[in-house]
């Protein structure tokens, strides 16, 4: 098997596994079949299996077109993944199509059909990139749990949720983002976003742990908390990978990190050392968290479906199965009425979610706060010059959809303070 072909067969049993069996490009399954390949292998297998899904409902009005018959799974993966090669990545057309065919062989699909489809398709390639999709192509679960979503705000997100993520870095201080080799575009006096595509860790100044990847709507509200200063000492429930730790260790607050997976928690003590912060970490299940000591801040960034980060992690609608919201709104409230358990008296606990939903976001604000009648939502007030970033601004809580700003991509996010009265 030449090594097109190997890679595009492991492409496929990779969107195979995502689909049947709920994996994700985490999984550990997942992660040793792709380490097997050299850093450009890696490179080409990743853009593939992201746009595969990323344009998963772009290619389906695209099969629907040229098919009128019905379509296998098998067959519906590999063309899926085909035609996103052809028309959207416009790679070589006889490449791909050669080594669907060859895929096609060995998986016993009719490698007749696969041809032909791909053949015709590739005729009209420029034209087919231009396929419009709606706001019902996309999953039941999704549609019904963003009812409340304006038509204004679901044709942003059908123009952005499949575009490639923004790189956004956040600095030390304002020295080190002035010293910073790269060009960035800047989002606040100490972050920005990356102009070129590389590779961060391969940037020179990343091992002298100046900076860290943050996300801009993760980054904002820690950035907008004006009232860092009057607290002594914050504990972070979900720490890892850190990076809503790493703005209050860069203002050598006294913070604990917490964080329930051993897994995530090696990824933070890797950054820890390359930005050379010290501090106590801790590996518990927040929910059972069994401390006498109490905290000004605790910061909640709770387990959500993340449909917030839908670039970053396409799998959340390519998976045939809905995220698990029963559990995961559970688990949301329970972090939330623990954190009044550890909380000093005039405390505030931070809760964010990587999402817009708002079974995941509103309503569970008001759920809490209708039991817990000693806290208030406290103002999110804006800590920078440009209003631009106002519009983020609704009901006292931070809001975002996946959009762009300053044309660059940002995740979509929410934040709010609860203050105990």
């Amino acid at each position: 098997m030449i090594k097109g072909e190997k890679i595009r067969l492991d492409i496929h049993k990779i969107l195979i596994s995502i689909y049947k069996f709920n994996k994700t490009l985490n999984s550990y399954s997942i992660k040793k079949t792709i380490s097997k390949y050299e850093d450009s292998d890696i490179n080409f297998l990743h853009t593939v299996l992201l746009n595969s899904m990323r344009y998963q409902y772009h290619t389906a009005k695209i099969i629907d077109l040229y098919v009128h018959k019905k379509v296998r799974e098998q067959e519906k993966i590999l063309l899926l993944s085909s035609i996103t090669q052809i028309v959207f990545l416009n790679f070589k057309d006889y490449a791909v199509i050669n080594c669907s065919v060859e895929i096609a062989k060995k998986l016993k699909i009719y490698h007749g059909f696969i041809n032909a489809c791909l053949k015709n398709i590739s005729k009209n390639k420029r034209k087919l990139a231009k396929v419009k999709i709606s706001y019902n192509d996309f999953p039941n679960w999704f549609k019904n749990r963003t009812e409340d979503i304006s038509e204004i705000d679901k044709e942003l997100f059908i123009a952005n949720f499949n575009q490639e993520p923004s790189i956004h870095l956040v600095f030390k201080n304002n020295i080190e983002m002035k010293n910073f080799e790269e060009e960035i575009i800047a989002t606040t006096d100490i972050s920005g976003f990356l102009v070129s595509k590389k590779n961060p860790k391969k940037i020179q100044s990343f091992n002298k742990g100046n900076w860290w990847i943050q996300d801009f709507s993760s980054f904002y509200p820690l950035f907008n908390f004006n009232e860092k200063n009057k607290f002594k000492n914050y504990l972070d429930a979900c720490a890892a990978p850190g990076g809503k730790s790493f703005q209050l260790l860069s203002k050598k607050f006294d913070v604990t990190l917490n964080d329930k997976s051993l897994l995530r928690l090696k990824i933070l003590k890797l950054n820890l050392k390359r930005l050379k912060f010290d501090t106590k970490i801790l590996n518990e299940d927040f929910i059972n968290f069994n401390s006498n000591k109490k905290y000004d801040v605790i910061i909640i960034d709770a387990p959500c479906s993340a449909v917030g980060t839908i670039r970053k992690n396409p799998e959340i609608f390519f998976k045939s199965k809905e995220p698990e919201f029963k559990n995961l709104l559970k688990t949301q409230e329970e972090m939330l009425l623990k954190g009044t358990t550890l909380l000093k008296p005039s405390g505030i606990i931070i809760y964010m979610v990587c999402s817009f939903l708002k079974v995941e976001t509103d309503d569970q604000i008001n759920k809490f706060l209708k039991k817990k009648t000693d806290f208030e939502l406290y103002n999110f007030k804006i800590n920078n010059r440009n209003t631009n970033y106002s519009k983020f601004i609704k009901d006292k809580c931070m809001k975002t959809l996946p959009i762009s700003i300053l044309n660059q991509n940002i995740d979509g996010y929410f934040a709010a303070f609860l203050k105990k009265k």
